[in-house]
């Protein structure tokens, strides 16, 4: 749907019961697509809306992916068969996974296996390959690039780190929208019937924080996200406060924890994890990239210190 002046919001599904938000951004002179889903989803559901809306991807000139995920990155292949004219593009410092999907199955879905021993197994992997078609990226971006769509719109890509290195946002001055991605992630990600889905996984806390603090004094009239619902006017302020208090409400539970008793990963997650969110056991583990960026930060503080046990696994304490 048409969600402001020439910004089409494509809602394409997923894994049974989640979905990802794409987007289309039609102008006089040149159009972008923000991410292209999994695997599938160019044939399911973004070339199908292009078609609705008689739009050919043959003068799609821009396809612009906001970070380094299955369900942001997957459709790349599919895309540029489609559109090979189309400029792919993604921040420099997630170019190396999104080019490459055993770049990304090693750098981010194993990274708790040897630390903390959390994984998806190999039948999760298995998955997620099937979830991604790489290629190779056109151009890479550092943030504050500008794209002309018509003689009067202008649209900018804007640097909002936090749950990955190089993630990015999409800036439309002219309708004070901003393509959010998973900027700011609220205290949830939710299904398609936007019940909680799994936690938010955010990585790198004092990035995000600050991220969201620069969310907070931008001029956003609509945030357009990946996963949740439409926000505006001054509910756009109050989701991204929320997702900030959110990181602290988590770090706060942590240290109240560390006082009770020293704890892994893995425990914290299991103590802690369904009492902070309504989704389901089973998507629990997604806690570990958020609740361990929290714990690297405490760590940085001299707040928490680190020690391992018998099986070489991360164990935190009190200092």
């Amino acid at each position: 749907m048409e969600i402001a002046p020439g910004i089409h919001q494509i809602k394409c599904l997923f894994g049974g019961t989640r979905m990802v938000f794409c987007y289309l951004l039609i102008g006089d002179h040149a159009s972008m697509l923000v991410d292209t889903g999994c695997a599938h989803n160019p044939a399911q559901d973004i070339l199908p809306y292009m078609g609705r809306i008689g739009f050919d991807p043959a003068s799609l000139t821009y396809i612009l992916i906001t970070h380094s995920d299955v369900d942001h990155q997957g459709g790349n292949l599919p895309m540029k068969d489609s559109a090979p004219q189309a400029v792919l593009m993604c921040h420099n410092l997630d170019r190396p996974w999104v080019e490459d999907a055993e770049a990304l199955i090693q750098g981010r879905y194993s990274q708790f296996e040897a630390d903390h021993g959390i994984g998806y197994g190999e039948a999760g992997k298995a998955g997620i390959r099937r979830d991604l078609a790489c290629c190779p990226l056109d151009m890479t971006l550092e943030g504050g690039e500008t794209f002309r769509l018509s003689r009067d719109w202008v649209v900018e890509a804007v640097h909002t780190p936090g749950h990955t290195w190089g993630h990015l946002a999409v800036y439309d001055p002219r309708s004070k929208t901003l393509i959010s991605g998973e900027a700011a992630m609220w205290t949830h990600i939710p299904n398609d019937d936007w019940s909680p889905a799994m936690p938010p996984t955010y990585c790198y806390v004092d990035t995000y924080i600050s991220t969201q603090e620069r969310l907070m004094t931008m001029d956003i009239n609509l945030l357009a996200s990946a996963h949740w619902p439409l926000q505006r006017g001054a509910d756009v302020l109050e989701f991204v406060r929320e997702s900030k208090n959110f990181v602290l409400h988590v770090e706060s539970r942590l240290l109240d924890l560390a006082r009770e008793r020293p704890f892994m990963l893995r425990e914290a997650i299991d103590t802690l994890g369904m009492s902070l969110g309504g989704w389901p056991q089973g998507t629990n583990q997604e806690f570990s990239y958020g609740m361990l960026g929290n714990l690297d930060r405490l760590t940085k503080r001299g707040l928490l210190r680190t020690s391992r046990n018998r099986d070489n696994h991360v164990v935190w304490s009190c200092v």
